[in-house]
C-alpha cells in the first residue's frame, strides 16, 4: 500500500477416381490425394502423440481407436510395483512408465482411458503403488486413488515465505528446520541462479508434493526449485528476468488479497518505478509495508515507524526500486499477472475493507486520499 502505512490506515469427403470407359485397369495409378493421404494420417497421429497431454489424447480417442489394435491385460492385476510420475509427464509418458514396469501390457488401452477421463489431468507427480499385469483402466483408477500414493504428502500454499515453508516441511517430514536452512543457504547447489539477495527465497514452487521417506532436506528443496524453474520456462519467462519477475510476484502475493487485483498491483508498481502521471517522470519509492515486514520477520504486514526507518535492502520506504529479492514464494496467478498486467494509470492503492479485501486504485494523490478516508470511515464501524 504505497504512501499509506498500516499504522496510518490499519489495509470428411471422400475422393473417387472416375471409372475408365474401357473398364478396370490392372494397375490403376493412384491419385495424388490417395498417395498423400496415408502420410498425412501418420503425421497427424504422430503429431498428436508428440503434442502429449490431455488434448493430444482426446484427439486420438475420438479419431483413432487405439484399443482395438492393442492388447490389454484383464482385471486388477496382482503383486506390487512402485512407479514414479515425473513433473511434466503426459499421458503417453505415464503409459510408457507403466509398460516398462510391467503394470500394463501396451500403451493403447491406457491412452484411451486417460483421454476419456476428466480427472486424468489431475494426476500429480509422485510415487504410486500399483500392481503387475493390470488393465489400462484399472491402472488409471489406482493412479487417481490417493491411497495409492507412497511417501509423505505436503501442501504448501502460495505466498509463504521460505521460513514458513521450512516449518511446514519440517512438521510433515520430521527433518529439523536447521537442515532445511542449511540446504537452502547453498542456494546455487539447489539450482537457483546466482542473485543479488543470495537467497533461495521466491524459487520454491508452492503446491502439493509427495516426498519419499528417505528424501533429505536438500532433495526436497531441489524438487521444489526444479518445479519453479520448469514453470518459469513454460511461461516463457527468460532466465535473466526470473529474479525480477519472482520479486514482483512475491510482493503481489502479500499486498493483494483478491486475484482480480493482482494485475492492477503489478501495473501500479511498474508505474511508480517509471514515474508516470503526476510523478512527472521521476520514479517513486514503492513504500510497501510488506517488504518492511519481510525483513522484520513480522507475522503481519503492519509495520512501525522504527521498522520503516531501518536500513535494509528490502526497505522500499528508504530505497528506490524493487527490494533486493523476493519476499515470498509466488504461484501461478501472480506470475501470470506480472507477465501480462492490464493497462492503467494507477500510482496508489488502498484496501478499503479488510474483511472482503476490497481494494481501490488511484492515479492521483488526491484521489488516493479520498480512498484512504473511505477506509478510515469503514474502520470506525468495526
Amino acid at each position: 500500500m504505497p504512501d499509506s502505512s498500516l499504522e496510518d490506515l490499519l489495509g470428411s469427403s471422400g475422393h473417387h477416381e472416375p471409372r475408365s470407359r474401357r473398364g478396370k485397369r490392372r494397375n490403376p495409378k493412384p491419385s495424388p490425394v490417395k498417395r498423400f493421404l496415408p502420410a498425412v494420417l501418420v503425421l497427424v497421429v504422430l503429431g498428436a502423440l508428440v503434442g502429449g497431454g490431455y488434448f493430444g489424447y482426446s484427439w486420438i480417442s475420438t479419431n483413432v481407436d487405439v484399443s482395438s489394435a492393442a492388447k490389454d491385460y484383464e482385471g486388477e492385476g496382482s503383486g506390487e510395483v512402485q512407479i514414479v510420475v515425473k513433473d511434466g509427464d503426459s499421458g503417453s509418458d505415464i503409459a510408457t512408465t507403466l509398460v516398462d514396469a510391467g503394470v500394463i501390457k501396451t500403451k493403447g488401452p491406457f491412452v484411451n482411458a486417460f483421454a476419456a477421463s476428466q480427472d486424468a489431468p489431475n494426476i500429480t507427480p509422485g510415487t504410486y503403488k500399483l500392481r503387475k499385469q493390470m488393465s489400462g483402466a484399472s491402472a488409471l483408477s489406482l493412479l487417481l486413488d490417493p491411497a495409492s500414493r507412497v511417501g509423505i504428502r505436503v501442501t504448501i500454499p502460495e505466498g509463504q515465505t521460505t521460513r514458513k515453508m521450512y516449518e511446514r516441511l519440517s512438521e510433515a517430514t520430521g527433518i529439523p528446520v536447521k537442515e532445511f536452512e542449511k540446504a537452502g543457504a547453498d542456494y546455487e547447489a539447489r539450482g537457483v541462479p546466482k542473485n543479488p539477495a543470495k537467497s533461495i527465497e521466491g524459487y520454491l514452487w508452492p503446491g502439493t508434493y509427495d516426498f519419499h521417506e528417505d528424501d533429505s532436506a536438500a532433495d526436497i528443496l531441489d524438487t521444489m526449485v526444479s518445479r519453479m524453474t520448469t514453470k518459469l520456462k513454460k511461461k516463457g519467462i527468460p532466465e535473466d528476468k526470473w529474479h525480477e519477475t519472482l520479486t514482483i510476484a512475491s510482493i503481489v502475493e502479500k499486498e493483494a488479497r483478491n486475484p482480480e487485483d493482482y494485475g492492477k498491483v503489478v501495473r501500479t508498481i511498474d508505474n511508480r518505478l517509471a514515474g508516470v502521471g503526476e510523478a512527472g517522470g521521476k520514479p517513486m519509492n514503492l513504500q510497501l509495508d510488506s517488504t518492511v515486514a519481510y525483513f522484520s520477520k513480522s507475522e503481519t504486514i503492519s509495520t512501525t515507524p522504527e521498522q520503516r526507518a531501518t536500513d535494509s535492502p528490502y526497505n522500499t520506504y528508504k530505497h528506490p526500486g524493487l527490494p533486493i529479492g523476493p519476499i515470498s514464494n509466488p504461484g501461478d496467478a501472480t506470475l501470470d499477472a506480472v507477465k501480462n498486467p492490464p493497462e492503467g494509470p494507477w500510482l496508489y492503492w488502498v484496501t478499503v475493507n479488510t474483511d472482503t479485501g476490497e481494494t481501490k486504485f488511484a492515479a492521483t494523490k488526491a484521489e488516493h486520499d479520498k480512498n484512504v478516508a473511505q477506509w478510515r470511515e469503514w474502520a470506525k464501524k468495526k
